[in-house]
């Protein structure tokens, strides 16, 4: 078995590594194949990747040739982030001059992520066919609700998203109210970064209810992030539990003021902890005992990934919540649509479980950001220039001609300013 891994040098590779020597069995003799086109940091992960699975029986590979990578694959691993975090500040900059919040999926700073990250999916799915063609993607590279339409409907690859934020959110409530993660069960549907949650107990209890009586109590607390805060206000009122994204459209003017106060922007505080997580693998590399003590994304995105990878590999039965095709699942949205549900796997077939409807106070915004991603996948895939100012003037943030075309003009106009030519 070989399994490519495209974005292997980023800092989430080696939490990714560890999950997979944690779960070697399922994996025997299996190549883990780094591909990534920093090379310095590449070289830093391999070394200490190496160490990682010293005795794991899996193989460990690097190389900054996609095709190499790609080559013979049985599962692609896409978590790359093209254009870098210097890309990502100008995403999330550029909008809080037109008083939009600047973020890496949602808004504009998403839609000019996806100008960047589709073609370079496009190319990885055409590789694909023809160096690998029963390879299997599982993506988790964002934006994933665009990339997933785009990949799902326009080639024959066969794709499957994955998302750790329910997860996330699920440690974070956790930690507001002084609980172990375990304490708290949430299963959500709807989609990716926009769900809303079906079940949710806490120490077996009614989770909703808990949250509900404890609100008060976590609004007032200076322990609690505001970004908790507003989701637990916010399953108060809706009565049900929020992904923590959705707080962007429900508490807009917040949201913006919050990150508009910023001194700096997330990619530029993610920029200043990179070169000490680096140097951090580079010394356990050489460390007599090798032990990941910090990395980005901590060891839910890693674990998870695994499980995904494991389950599709060794053809075992269980539910996991993934990004697909809706079909029927969710009758509120369109059959061609990308869904964020709960599958049954079982030998590598994956069948969505069929759920109810939304109310409607919710899924009118859930349909709409499910036709404004579809129409920015055809746009950018197509590479459809006239589309483009149309598909953001789409998105429920935007919704306005005008403002989108001059975002993107703005955008455009700040890679220039920059000195970094690369298209948005």
């Amino acid at each position: 078995m070989k399994i490519a891994i495209i974005g292997g040098g980023s800092a989430y590779a080696p939490g990714l590594l560890q999950a997979f020597a944690a779960d070697a069995n399922a994996f025997p003799g299996a190549e883990l194949a780094l591909m990534d086109i920093a090379a310095d940091e590449l070289a830093i992960v391999h070394r200490l990747g190496s160490r990682l699975l010293e005795g794991s029986g899996l193989r460990l590979s690097a190389t900054t040739d996609r095709l190499r990578a790609l080559d013979g694959a049985d599962f692609v691993l896409t978590t790359f982030r093209e254009g870098g975090l210097r890309a990502r500040h100008l995403d999330e900059r550029v909008p809080l001059a037109f008083g939009l919040v600047g973020q890496e999926t949602i808004g504009p700073g998403g839609f000019f992520f996806a100008m960047r990250t589709l073609p370079v999916m496009r190319a990885i799915c055409d590789e694909l066919e023809r160096y690998a063609p029963h390879a299997t993607i599982v993506n988790y590279t964002n934006p994933t609700q665009i990339v997933a339409e785009a990949v799902t409907r326009f080639t024959r690859v066969r794709c499957v998203s994955i998302c750790d934020q329910s997860d996330d959110d699920r440690v974070h409530l956790a930690a507001a109210l002084g609980l172990s993660p375990t304490a708290i069960e949430l299963g959500s549907v709807g989609l990716n970064h926009a769900t809303w949650s079906t079940t949710c107990t806490i120490e077996g209890e009614d989770g909703v209810a808990r949250l509900t009586q404890s609100c008060d109590r976590l609004l007032a607390s200076g322990h609690v992030s505001p970004r908790v805060k507003r989701q637990v206000a916010l399953t108060r009122t809706y009565e049900r539990v929020p992904n923590s994204y959705l707080q962007y459209y429900y508490e807009r003017d917040a949201t913006f003021a919050e990150a508009k106060a910023a001194p700096r922007t997330r990619a530029e505080a993610i920029s200043d902890e990179l070169p000490g997580l680096y140097r951090h693998f580079a010394e356990q590399a050489l460390a007599p005992h090798a032990r990941l003590q910090a990395g980005r994304g901590g060891s839910v995105f890693g674990d998870f990934a695994v499980r995904v990878l494991r389950t599709l590999a060794t053809g075992e039965r269980t539910r996991l919540t993934l990004n697909v095709r809706n079909g029927s699942t969710l009758p509120d949205f369109d059959p061609e649509r990308v869904v964020e549900v709960p599958c049954d796997l079982h030998e590598g077939r994956i069948t969505p479980v069929p759920q109810e409807r939304f109310p409607r106070d919710t899924v009118g915004l859930l349909r709409m950001l499910a036709d404004y991603q579809a129409a920015a996948a055809d746009a950018i895939w197509g590479a459809d220039h006239v589309a483009l100012d149309r598909a953001l003037a789409a998105n429920p943030l935007v919704l306005s001609l005008a403002l989108a075309r001059s975002l993107l003009r703005a955008r455009a106009d700040a890679a220039r300013l920059d000195g970094y030519e690369h298209p948005p």
